[in-house]
Protein backbone atom coordinates (compact mmCIF):
# COMPACT_ATOMS: atom_id res chain seq x y z
CA UNK A 1 0.00 0.00 0.00
CA UNK A 2 2.78 2.59 1.05
CA UNK A 3 4.84 1.15 -2.39
CA UNK A 4 1.45 2.30 -4.33
CA UNK A 5 0.75 5.42 -2.87
CA UNK A 6 4.30 6.80 -3.43
CA UNK A 7 4.66 5.56 -7.02
CA UNK A 8 1.37 7.54 -7.19
CA UNK A 9 3.17 10.71 -5.50
CA UNK A 10 6.26 10.51 -7.89
CA UNK A 11 4.46 10.01 -10.96
CA UNK A 12 2.38 12.90 -10.19
CA UNK A 13 5.85 14.86 -8.99
CA UNK A 14 7.42 13.71 -12.09
CA UNK A 15 4.10 15.52 -13.89
CA UNK A 16 4.42 18.82 -12.34
CA UNK A 17 8.29 18.78 -12.44
CA UNK A 18 8.35 18.00 -16.14
CA UNK A 19 5.85 20.79 -16.97
CA UNK A 20 6.83 23.56 -14.80
CA UNK A 21 11.20 23.06 -14.92
CA UNK A 22 12.41 20.78 -17.31
CA UNK A 23 10.23 22.07 -20.60
CA UNK A 24 11.51 25.74 -20.51
CA UNK A 25 14.84 24.54 -20.58
CA UNK A 26 14.43 21.35 -21.91
CA UNK A 27 16.50 22.16 -25.61
CA UNK A 28 18.85 24.30 -23.28
CA UNK A 29 22.64 23.75 -24.94
CA UNK A 30 24.02 23.69 -21.47
CA UNK A 31 24.91 21.26 -18.73
CA UNK A 32 22.19 22.24 -16.90
CA UNK A 33 20.17 21.40 -19.88
CA UNK A 34 21.64 18.21 -20.16
CA UNK A 35 21.07 17.56 -16.12
CA UNK A 36 17.52 18.40 -16.81
CA UNK A 37 16.53 16.37 -19.83
CA UNK A 38 18.76 12.95 -17.92
CA UNK A 39 16.73 13.47 -15.10
CA UNK A 40 13.24 13.68 -15.95
CA UNK A 41 14.21 10.80 -17.84
CA UNK A 42 15.49 8.81 -15.08
CA UNK A 43 12.47 10.12 -13.40
CA UNK A 44 10.34 8.43 -15.66
CA UNK A 45 12.36 5.26 -15.13
CA UNK A 46 11.80 5.42 -11.43
CA UNK A 47 8.02 5.75 -11.78
CA UNK A 48 7.85 2.38 -14.51
CA UNK A 49 10.00 0.45 -11.64
CA UNK A 50 7.73 1.54 -8.56
CA UNK A 51 5.13 0.17 -10.43
CA UNK A 52 6.87 -2.84 -11.52
CA UNK A 53 7.77 -3.14 -8.08
CA UNK A 54 3.76 -3.53 -7.22
CA UNK A 55 3.09 -5.71 -9.33
CA UNK A 56 5.86 -8.19 -8.62
CA UNK A 57 4.53 -7.84 -4.89
CA UNK A 58 0.71 -8.85 -5.91
CA UNK A 59 2.11 -12.10 -6.95
CA UNK A 60 4.27 -11.41 -10.22
CA UNK A 61 6.83 -13.26 -12.17
CA UNK A 62 10.51 -13.13 -11.95
CA UNK A 63 10.21 -11.29 -15.59
CA UNK A 64 8.59 -8.37 -13.39
CA UNK A 65 11.24 -8.26 -10.80
CA UNK A 66 14.25 -8.31 -13.48
CA UNK A 67 12.70 -5.44 -15.17
CA UNK A 68 11.80 -3.38 -12.20
CA UNK A 69 15.37 -3.92 -11.00
CA UNK A 70 16.88 -2.84 -14.60
CA UNK A 71 14.96 0.62 -14.64
CA UNK A 72 15.74 1.09 -11.07
CA UNK A 73 19.59 0.67 -11.35
CA UNK A 74 19.03 2.88 -14.87
CA UNK A 75 17.24 5.72 -13.28
CA UNK A 76 19.64 6.06 -10.87
CA UNK A 77 22.52 5.88 -13.02
CA UNK A 78 21.42 7.87 -15.62
CA UNK A 79 20.92 10.48 -12.63
CA UNK A 80 24.76 10.03 -12.01
CA UNK A 81 25.51 10.77 -15.64
CA UNK A 82 23.48 13.92 -15.78
CA UNK A 83 25.52 15.28 -13.27
CA UNK A 84 28.89 14.38 -14.81
CA UNK A 85 30.98 16.83 -16.68
CA UNK A 86 29.54 17.06 -20.54
CA UNK A 87 30.77 16.74 -23.93
CA UNK A 88 32.07 19.71 -25.78
CA UNK A 89 28.63 19.52 -27.43
CA UNK A 90 26.56 19.92 -24.10
CA UNK A 91 25.91 16.35 -24.34
CA UNK A 92 26.32 13.51 -22.16
CA UNK A 93 29.40 11.30 -22.33
CA UNK A 94 28.52 8.31 -24.20
CA UNK A 95 31.64 6.69 -21.94
CA UNK A 96 28.63 7.71 -18.78
CA UNK A 97 25.99 6.43 -20.87
CA UNK A 98 27.76 3.02 -21.52
CA UNK A 99 28.86 2.78 -18.33
CA UNK A 100 24.98 2.92 -16.97
CA UNK A 101 23.31 0.89 -19.28
CA UNK A 102 26.23 -1.77 -18.75
CA UNK A 103 25.63 -1.37 -14.59
CA UNK A 104 21.75 -1.96 -15.50
CA UNK A 105 22.53 -5.10 -17.21
CA UNK A 106 24.43 -6.73 -14.89
CA UNK A 107 22.16 -6.23 -12.60
CA UNK A 108 19.16 -7.65 -14.33
CA UNK A 109 21.46 -10.77 -15.32
CA UNK A 110 21.86 -11.09 -11.90
CA UNK A 111 18.58 -10.72 -10.64
CA UNK A 112 17.26 -13.14 -13.65
CA UNK A 113 19.96 -16.04 -12.73
CA UNK A 114 21.27 -15.94 -9.23
CA UNK A 115 19.20 -17.04 -5.76
CA UNK A 116 17.92 -13.83 -4.25
CA UNK A 117 20.09 -13.76 -1.66
CA UNK A 118 22.83 -13.01 -3.80
CA UNK A 119 21.09 -10.93 -6.40
CA UNK A 120 19.94 -8.46 -3.23
CA UNK A 121 23.50 -7.77 -2.79
CA UNK A 122 24.34 -7.01 -6.45
CA UNK A 123 21.59 -4.42 -6.56
CA UNK A 124 22.31 -2.77 -3.35
CA UNK A 125 26.23 -2.80 -4.14
CA UNK A 126 24.83 -1.19 -7.52
CA UNK A 127 23.27 1.59 -5.58
CA UNK A 128 26.08 2.31 -3.14
CA UNK A 129 28.42 2.90 -6.32
CA UNK A 130 25.93 5.03 -8.45
CA UNK A 131 24.53 6.95 -4.89
CA UNK A 132 28.10 7.52 -3.87
CA UNK A 133 28.98 8.41 -7.02
CA UNK A 134 26.21 10.90 -7.64
CA UNK A 135 26.33 12.41 -4.04
CA UNK A 136 30.11 13.52 -5.08
CA UNK A 137 29.43 15.06 -8.71
CA UNK A 138 26.07 16.86 -6.87
CA UNK A 139 28.13 18.46 -4.07
CA UNK A 140 30.93 19.37 -6.73
CA UNK A 141 28.57 20.22 -9.27
CA UNK A 142 28.30 24.11 -10.65
CA UNK A 143 25.63 23.87 -12.93
CA UNK A 144 23.30 23.58 -10.25
CA UNK A 145 21.71 25.86 -8.26
CA UNK A 146 23.13 25.79 -4.59
CA UNK A 147 19.96 24.81 -2.96
CA UNK A 148 19.20 21.95 -5.86
CA UNK A 149 23.02 21.10 -5.01
CA UNK A 150 22.73 20.89 -1.53
CA UNK A 151 19.68 18.71 -1.04
CA UNK A 152 20.09 16.14 -3.88
CA UNK A 153 23.88 15.58 -2.12
CA UNK A 154 22.63 15.12 1.31
CA UNK A 155 19.89 12.98 0.09
CA UNK A 156 22.46 10.68 -1.79
CA UNK A 157 24.55 10.31 1.25
CA UNK A 158 21.89 9.33 3.45
CA UNK A 159 21.00 6.89 0.65
CA UNK A 160 24.42 5.57 0.39
CA UNK A 161 24.55 4.71 3.99
CA UNK A 162 21.30 3.09 3.85
CA UNK A 163 22.56 0.93 0.88
CA UNK A 164 25.70 -0.26 2.58
CA UNK A 165 24.16 -0.90 5.69
CA UNK A 166 21.83 -3.07 4.20
CA UNK A 167 24.29 -5.20 2.38
CA UNK A 168 25.85 -6.07 5.64
CA UNK A 169 22.51 -6.88 7.35
CA UNK A 170 21.55 -8.94 4.30
CA UNK A 171 24.27 -11.40 5.06
CA UNK A 172 22.36 -12.12 8.58
CA UNK A 173 18.36 -12.45 6.88
CA UNK A 174 16.99 -13.70 10.13
CA UNK A 175 17.88 -10.99 12.47
CA UNK A 176 15.65 -8.13 13.46
CA UNK A 177 16.58 -5.19 11.18
CA UNK A 178 16.02 -7.25 7.86
CA UNK A 179 12.64 -8.41 8.85
CA UNK A 180 12.15 -4.39 9.96
CA UNK A 181 14.49 -1.72 8.32
CA UNK A 182 15.78 -3.27 5.75
CA UNK A 183 13.19 -5.83 4.53
CA UNK A 184 12.02 -5.06 0.89
CA UNK A 185 8.96 -3.20 2.05
CA UNK A 186 11.86 -1.06 3.79
CA UNK A 187 14.13 -1.00 1.08
CA UNK A 188 10.86 0.37 -1.00
CA UNK A 189 10.18 3.10 1.10
CA UNK A 190 13.91 4.27 1.20
CA UNK A 191 13.90 4.23 -2.57
CA UNK A 192 10.44 6.40 -2.92
CA UNK A 193 11.79 8.99 -0.41
CA UNK A 194 15.22 9.43 -2.57
CA UNK A 195 13.60 9.71 -5.56
CA UNK A 196 10.35 12.34 -4.31
CA UNK A 197 13.93 14.41 -2.38
CA UNK A 198 15.42 14.10 -5.94
CA UNK A 199 12.24 15.77 -7.54
CA UNK A 200 12.35 18.38 -5.22
CA UNK A 201 16.19 19.31 -5.72
CA UNK A 202 15.41 19.33 -9.20
CA UNK A 203 12.33 21.64 -8.55
CA UNK A 204 14.54 23.43 -6.96
CA UNK A 205 16.10 25.00 -10.68
CA UNK A 206 12.81 26.61 -11.11
CA UNK A 207 12.28 28.24 -8.00
CA UNK A 208 11.03 32.09 -8.32
CA UNK A 209 13.24 34.35 -6.93
CA UNK A 210 11.53 37.59 -4.97
CA UNK A 211 11.69 41.07 -6.65
CA UNK A 212 14.02 43.16 -4.41
CA UNK A 213 12.58 47.06 -3.28
CA UNK A 214 13.24 50.13 -4.86
CA UNK A 215 15.71 50.97 -1.96
CA UNK A 216 17.63 47.67 -2.50
CA UNK A 217 17.29 47.67 -6.19
CA UNK A 218 19.50 50.91 -6.01
CA UNK A 219 22.15 48.67 -4.56
CA UNK A 220 22.64 46.68 -7.27
CA UNK A 221 24.16 46.07 -10.28
CA UNK A 222 22.55 44.68 -13.67
CA UNK A 223 25.49 42.74 -15.17
CA UNK A 224 24.09 41.93 -18.59
CA UNK A 225 25.94 40.10 -22.05
CA UNK A 226 26.34 43.70 -23.64
CA UNK A 227 26.19 43.85 -27.62
CA UNK A 228 23.11 41.25 -27.80
CA UNK A 229 22.61 41.36 -31.31
CA UNK A 230 26.40 41.09 -32.02
CA UNK A 231 26.82 38.26 -29.71
CA UNK A 232 23.78 36.11 -31.62
CA UNK A 233 25.28 36.82 -34.77
CA UNK A 234 28.64 35.41 -34.04
CA UNK A 235 27.79 32.61 -31.16
CA UNK A 236 24.20 31.52 -32.51
CA UNK A 237 21.09 31.87 -30.40
CA UNK A 238 21.46 28.67 -28.37
CA UNK A 239 24.31 29.50 -27.28
CA UNK A 240 24.16 33.17 -25.90
CA UNK A 241 20.76 31.49 -24.17
CA UNK A 242 22.56 28.87 -22.90
CA UNK A 243 25.35 31.58 -22.01
CA UNK A 244 22.32 33.68 -20.22
CA UNK A 245 21.16 30.86 -18.20
CA UNK A 246 24.62 30.20 -17.03
CA UNK A 247 25.29 33.58 -15.93
CA UNK A 248 21.57 33.79 -14.00
CA UNK A 249 22.81 30.04 -12.16
CA UNK A 250 26.44 31.39 -11.44
CA UNK A 251 24.92 34.91 -10.09
CA UNK A 252 22.88 32.76 -7.70
CA UNK A 253 26.00 31.20 -6.42
CA UNK A 254 27.42 34.50 -5.62
CA UNK A 255 24.53 36.22 -4.59
CA UNK A 256 21.49 34.16 -3.37
CA UNK A 257 19.34 37.38 -3.60
CA UNK A 258 20.24 37.85 -7.49
CA UNK A 259 17.17 38.35 -9.94
CA UNK A 260 16.72 37.98 -13.44
CA UNK A 261 16.84 40.96 -15.36
CA UNK A 262 16.40 42.27 -18.94
CA UNK A 263 19.60 40.00 -20.79
CA UNK A 264 20.91 39.44 -17.53
CA UNK A 265 20.69 39.51 -13.64
CA UNK A 266 20.71 41.83 -10.88
CA UNK A 267 23.17 41.35 -8.56
CA UNK A 268 24.47 43.19 -4.51
CA UNK A 269 27.66 41.56 -5.15
CA UNK A 270 30.88 44.08 -5.07
CA UNK A 271 32.73 44.74 -8.23
CA UNK A 272 29.65 42.55 -9.94
CA UNK A 273 30.69 42.57 -13.43
CA UNK A 274 34.57 41.10 -12.74
CA UNK A 275 33.10 38.82 -9.77
CA UNK A 276 30.95 36.88 -12.70
CA UNK A 277 33.37 37.32 -14.98
CA UNK A 278 36.14 35.52 -12.69
CA UNK A 279 32.99 33.23 -11.81
CA UNK A 280 32.20 32.25 -15.25
CA UNK A 281 35.82 31.28 -16.38
CA UNK A 282 36.56 29.22 -13.50
CA UNK A 283 33.39 27.07 -12.72
CA UNK A 284 31.53 27.10 -15.94
CA UNK A 285 34.91 27.20 -18.57
CA UNK A 286 33.38 30.52 -20.47
CA UNK A 287 36.38 31.40 -22.68
CA UNK A 288 38.00 34.81 -22.63
CA UNK A 289 35.81 36.24 -25.65
CA UNK A 290 32.61 34.94 -24.34
CA UNK A 291 33.24 36.38 -20.35
CA UNK A 292 33.60 39.73 -22.37
CA UNK A 293 30.73 39.94 -23.34
CA UNK A 294 29.53 40.57 -19.73
CA UNK A 295 29.19 44.24 -19.24
CA UNK A 296 27.20 46.70 -16.47
CA UNK A 297 23.44 46.80 -17.80
CA UNK A 298 22.30 50.04 -15.44
CA UNK A 299 21.99 52.22 -18.55
CA UNK A 300 19.88 49.38 -20.55
CA UNK A 301 18.15 48.89 -17.10
CA UNK A 302 16.96 52.26 -17.04
CA UNK A 303 15.96 52.82 -20.69
CA UNK A 304 13.94 48.80 -20.40
CA UNK A 305 11.93 50.20 -17.28
CA UNK A 306 10.94 53.56 -19.54
CA UNK A 307 7.14 53.96 -20.65
CA UNK A 308 6.45 51.03 -23.05
CA UNK A 309 9.49 48.87 -21.92
CA UNK A 310 9.76 45.29 -23.03
CA UNK A 311 9.46 42.18 -20.76
CA UNK A 312 13.08 40.93 -19.55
Amino acid sequence: MLLSIGVIAMGVGLAAGVIRVVLPRIGDPTPLGMFLRLASVAGALAVGAGAMYVVRFSGGEIGTLVAADTAMILAASLLCVGLSKPRAGRSAPPRALAGAVALAAVVAVSTALLPLSVSLIVKGAALLLVSGATAALALRNRSLPQASMRVMGATMIIYSVYAALRIVVLTTPESLLMQTLFSSTGAGIAAVGTMLMTGVAVGLVGRPVARPDDDEDRRRTLVVIGDWKLANAAFGTDRVLGLLLELRLAARDLDPSAVDGPRGVEVATPSAVAALRARMRTSYGWRPEETELLTDGSALRRKLRGPGAPPS
